[in-house]
Formats: structure tokens, sequence, C-alpha cells
């Protein structure tokens, strides 16, 4: 602590600031704390002063006994002390670095990770993952943002929590993606456990299931043994032209800004890593054409 705000403390505990002063610092972040030990100080107490038995002693010839000098705690070095070391264990347990960990991925990028119980986790654009490092070989459970891909190591059940629903599995292959309120799971190993409200799905390896706002769409096979962006592709089913832009703002870094309204979903794979060839797929698909504006490529129906 600064010795200007050690000064501040003494001489607000004392009384002693101006209007202005104390409006300044009861401003300052620190001043609950500082309310917080003026208020335990104050249980602080001296020995009452009796009058009447010092009278008798005097009377009485005795030496009068010296009084001490009796100084507010607030006023002493004491409290000084305390507060300083009070106010250090705050910020402390404030200021602590938070046991959560958080990897995320950029537009355009993807990465893979590795988690403290050698599982893997292949990480989509746009995508997150946090989880409790500390706390995981006792728990493995983590939050996801987005879309990836986990190989999980055989142990304890492994939980992925996402904003729209949970998947629990304990050792295998899967694919989770969640973005606006739809949200797939893709099962290539192992049998994956999907709860979505009071919705349950069991998935074996070769299937998967699309929830649509909470609403379950079935659960169709799998055509490949891994997910389709893990192979430098995108794939959707049954998916608004809304999400394939979003998808592709994602995985190109790029904005687009949809004119037009298409009402006609997709089911389709494009090529995840040639922007160029999948726009014109997208354009001669739903009869739209593609300009550029100010790094913004704008989609609208043909004239």
């Amino acid at each position: 602590m600064e010795t200007d705000e050690k000064y501040d403390l003494a001489k607000w505990m004392a009384g002693e600031m101006n209007d202005d002063e104390l409006k300044a610092f009861r401003n300052a972040p620190e001043f609950e704390t500082y309310e917080w030990i003026a208020n335990a100080s104050r249980d602080f107490r001296t020995e009452a002063f009796d009058q009447d038995k010092m009278l008798a002693r005097v009377m009485a010839g005795k030496p009068r006994p010296k009084i001490p000098k009796v100084i507010p705690f607030y006023r002493s070095n004491l409290f000084r002390a305390a507060a300083v070391l009070i106010l250090s264990a705050g910020l402390f347990f404030i200021l602590k670095p938070n046991p959560m960990t958080t990897e995320h991925t950029a537009f355009g990028k993807t990465a893979s990770l590795v988690l403290p119980d050698a599982s893997h986790v292949e990480l989509n654009s746009g995508s997150e993952i946090t989880f409790d490092e500390s706390a995981w070989n006792q728990k493995r459970e983590l939050a996801l943002k987005g879309e990836a891909y986990f190989k999980v190591a055989k142990g304890k059940t492994f939980e992925v929590n996402t904003d729209l629903g949970k998947v629990t599995v304990v050792g295998t292959q899967f694919n989770v993606k969640a973005r606006g309120s739809r949200l797939e799971v893709e099962c290539y190993e192992g049998k994956v456990n999907v709860t979505v409200g009071n919705h349950k799905t069991l998935l074996t390896p070769g299937t998967w299931v699309v929830f649509d706002d909470g609403n379950p769409k079935g659960v169709p096979v799998l055509d490949n043994t891994q997910p389709a962006w893990t192979q430098g592709e995108m794939q959707f089913t049954s998916a608004p032209l809304e999400e394939v832009i979003a998808e592709m703002e994602r995985r190109f870094d790029v904005r687009i800004e949809l004119k037009t309204k298409i009402d006609k979903t997709v089911s389709a794979t494009f090529s995840g890593t040639d922007f160029q060839e999948t726009m014109a797929t997208i354009c001669t698909l739903y009869k739209l054409n593609a300009t550029t504006s100010n790094d913004v490529v704008i989609l609208s129906a043909y004239e």
C-alpha cells in the first residue's frame, strides 16, 4: 500500500477529512474494506475510569498513580499496521489467479490441445473450452462454447457442458457443436449420453443427434469416420443459410452480410479451405450476387 493511502486511512478514522476529501475517499474501490476495518476496531474498549475510587485514593494521601496516555486504537501505529495487514490479505484473495483454465481459438484458427488426463481436444474456429485444472483428477468436466472434437482417455466420467445441453461419456471419441440455438453431437467411438432439458439420447458409434431450440431432430447415421471440419470441410444438415454464413465467417475470418431472406435449409458439404470456391457454390445454389464493400462481403438476390 502506498504512503498516501495509509495517511488517508488514518485521517478518515480520526474524522479529520473535509467534505471533498470524504466524498473522494468513499468513492475509492477499497472503501468497503476500510469501512469493515473501522467497524471491527470499534469493538476494542479500554477499562472504564472510576472517578470515585481515584478521589478516595487522593484523600487518603496515597500517591496518585500514573495514568497512561490513552491513544484511540484507530490513531495508533498498531491499528495502521493491522489495517495494512488486513488490506493486503484482502487484496491477495481478490487478486489471486483464477483457478479456471480457458483455451480459445480466434476466427480463421483451429487448435489441438491436451487435457491433464491426456485426453485430446481439437478446437474449431471461434470456439472456447474452460475447465478447472486443479480439480481435474477428481472431476473431468469442462464448458464448451462453439465446436470441438474430443478423444477422451479412459477413466472417470467425462462431461462437456454447453449452454444448450450436456454430453457425458467415459472413454470415447465424439464431436460437439453448440452454436446459437442448435446443438449437434456426433459419436465416433464408445457411447455418448446427450441431455437437453428432459430429453436424453444415447448415441452409439456412427450416429449423431441434432437439437434445435431444445427439440431433438432424430439420430441419423454418420457418413464419415471423424468430423468433416477436421478434414478441411464444412458439413451441414438441414441448417439455415444464416448458420452456414456464420460458420464461413468463423472459418475464413471474414465478414458477410446477407441482404435477402432465404427460407430454404442447407444440406451440403463445402470446402473449409477455399473461400472463393465455397462462396461461388453458395451463390449458385441460392441465386445470389456477391460484392465487397469495406472488407465486407455482401450477398444479395439477383435483380
